[in-house]
């Protein structure tokens, strides 16, 4: 039987996120979610910008919502950009999982697989190293891929075939 090969992307390490994060703030959150670096990238510029028009304009209501909302936002911007990286990588590696499972799902189906199905590795020792003569049958169990991933949650598929080999 043909073991699937399934092609995946590289996961995103949480420790790292958190780290880019702490040190660059949202520059560092770019790692973890393109789309969240740009939103806490512009948005303290944005309320900046309000602050300034309402300021300039003598618009007490503009420039006191937005002084408002920047002084906020200053005061909790690392605590957000760091959730938001830890948020963006666990969203990005479920992904992959995903993706993964899919994968293989879509293998199983094309190759009529039994999900239930057991293999068996046998081998036999040559004679001359058993003294009684008799056959040795090693029997040892390789579980489906699909159910090892739904067991060890945190696992990749290359964790798998480092323990199980192909």
């Amino acid at each position: 039987m043909m073991s699937p090969f399934i092609v995946t992307k590289s996961t995103k390490s949480i420790g790292i996120a958190i780290l880019l994060t702490f040190l660059f703030g949202p520059i560092g959150l770019f790692y973890a979610s393109v789309t969240g670096g740009f939103i806490m990238t512009f948005t303290p510029i944005f309320l900046g910008l309000f602050a300034f028009v309402g300021y300039a304009q003598e618009n007490l209501l503009l420039y006191g919502w937005s002084f408002g909302l920047l002084t906020i936002f200053a005061m909790t911007f690392w605590l957000i950009n760091i959730i938001w990286a830890v948020i963006g990588v666990i969203s990005y590696n479920q992904e992959i999982e995903d993706e993964a499972k899919r994968q293989f799902a879509l293998w199983n189906l094309h190759h009529q697989t039994n999900p239930n199905q057991i293999v068996f590795n046998i081998q036999q020792k040559p004679s001359h190293l058993n003294p009684s003569r008799q056959k040795t049958i090693e029997l040892s169990t390789q579980p489906n891929l699909q159910d090892w991933l739904e067991s060890n949650p945190g696992k990749s598929i290359n964790d798998y075939f480092i323990r199980f080999g192909r």
